[in-house]
């Protein structure tokens, strides 16, 4: 029997890369099968090395069956895919891993764990200070790697993995809202789901992953709370409390329809960076600022208004030794952190007094209403023109949204009852700036058909 070769470009455990003996461009994923005794290929479909080699290793981490590889043989690449596949992708925090992620395979590209030497972990932070990042930023870039390594280690896929030191935490940052900022924010707003995370934030001090799962069956209108753990969550270091419903936020909940609190015409949503960066830039406020910003905002707000600090600890989650059994029976207490529903009451009445607009729950309504999409007649045929009434923003090409409640029902009927250049809209889920209205009480209409005969 022929001794194996030892020279097998790329290998990984028991794969390498080689070419078909009648094809020498085409990479192929290539191992020694025992069954047969015979040497086995399956075609990476492509011609170059640096694709194969990432193709293969893709391969292996989400297949190969891995058991106590030696760091000198275990790329790190497999250890950072099969953490992201298997533990990181679906969870609340996928984005961040994954570009933190991507930073570890950029800069440490065909590297085996056995590599990652002090030295190079070191010049990785170097590198990663000269692209602007703070301390809390690399850390957190740094723990995803941490996290993959141990992952790795935990299961017995490789024998041992390097340590991964942590820097010493910067200062934090100080982004706060004034009450002019605050009350930009909600006159800046144009989504009705952006609205209603808005006040939510304001008026519970949750973190964002929070309310975007808070459902309303979550909340108990009769002893005026709001579980934002959901039932079946166990609890994490985001420790989620238990907080009253203010007296600003108790209309604007009744009036919500079941489901989601936060949704896109009744559909819940993974994030709101977009809409609300959106909200934030015609603000006019700072790049800097983000929902976190409003968190720390009231945080400090509570306290200028004389809340005890247990108090802004509790309503911030912020978990404390002394917590038991009785933190089950605390929230039904009558004052349980009403000082601190006192003092947000305060600030939003304040803040409604400096807006354009009202802050009530008949907003949501308007704001549906301004994403109509309206058109008139054209000279040439298949063209649509604007009516040309006042608008808030552009919808789209050839179409017109407005932030005018009457302009957007004078549209819908002309849309839905004449005339007769105007086709009915079909009923159905809106698409997109797909618009329609709800309104009296009647479902979402999508206007995609309403155009000229």
């Amino acid at each position: 029997m022929p001794r194996p070769k030892t020279d097998r470009t790329g290998q990984i455990g028991g794969y390498w890369l080689s070419h078909r003996p009648n094809s020498k461009d085409i990479y192929c994923r290539t191992w020694y099968d025992p069954a047969t005794r015979q040497t086995r290929r399956a075609s990476l479909g492509t011609t170059d090395f640096q694709e194969a080699e990432r193709k293969l290793i893709d391969w292996v981490a989400r297949n190969q069956n891995l058991r106590d590889e030696r760091p000198e043989d275990m790329p790190l690449e497999t250890a950072l895919v099969r953490y992201f596949e298997k533990q990181a992708k679906g969870s609340a925090s996928e984005t961040q891993v994954r570009i933190a992620l991507r930073f570890w395979s950029d800069y440490f590209p065909r590297n085996v764990i056995s590599e990652l030497t002090p030295e190079r972990i070191e010049a990785f932070i170097g590198w990663l200070r000269e692209k602007g990042h703070s301390n809390g930023y690399i850390n957190r870039t740094l723990a995803a790697g941490r996290a993959a390594l141990r992952r790795a280690e935990k299961r017995q896929e490789v024998r041992s993995v390097p340590f991964i030191e942590q820097l010493p935490p910067g200062d934090p940052r100080d982004i706060r809202l004034s009450m002019d900022e605050a009350a930009a924010l909600f006159d800046a707003c144009q989504e009705p789901h952006i609205l209603m995370f808005l006040m939510l934030t304001f008026n519970t001090l949750s973190r964002p992953v929070a309310l975007l799962e808070l459902d309303k069956s979550q909340v108990d209108f009769e002893n005026r709370l709001i579980e934002l753990n959901p039932p079946g969550r166990k609890q994490t270091k985001k420790y989620r409390p238990t907080v009253p419903i203010t007296g600003t936020l108790l209309p604007w909940l009744e009036k919500a329809e079941q489901g989601p609190l936060v949704a896109y015409w009744g559909r819940p949503i993974k994030s709101v960076r977009r809409g609300f960066n959106a909200v934030r830039d015609a603000a006019g406020l700072s790049k800097d600022v983000s929902p976190y910003a409003i968190r720390h905002t009231m945080a400090i707000e509570l306290r200028k208004r004389g809340v005890p600090p247990w108090e802004v600890q509790g309503i911030l989650g912020h978990k404390q030794g002394g917590y038991r059994t009785t933190e089950i029976y605390a929230k039904y207490d009558p004052d349980y952190l009403s000082k601190s529903a006192e003092a947000i009451d305060d600030y939003m009445n304040e803040i409604s007094q400096r807006v354009k607009r009202p802050l009530d729950p008949t907003r949501l309504k308007e704001l549906r209403l301004s994403c109509v999409r309206v058109t008139d007649k054209s000279t040439k045929p298949g063209k649509t023109k604007p009516l040309g009434f006042p608008r808030g923003f552009d919808g789209g090409a050839g179409r017109d949204r407005t932030d005018d409640l009457y302009n957007a029902i004078v549209a819908l009927s002309q849309l839905s009852y004449g005339p007769k250049s105007f086709r009915a809209p079909r009923l159905g889920r809106p698409k997109r700036f797909g618009c329609g209205a709800r309104a009296a009480g009647t479902y979402s209409r999508s206007l995609d058909s309403a155009r000229v005969k």
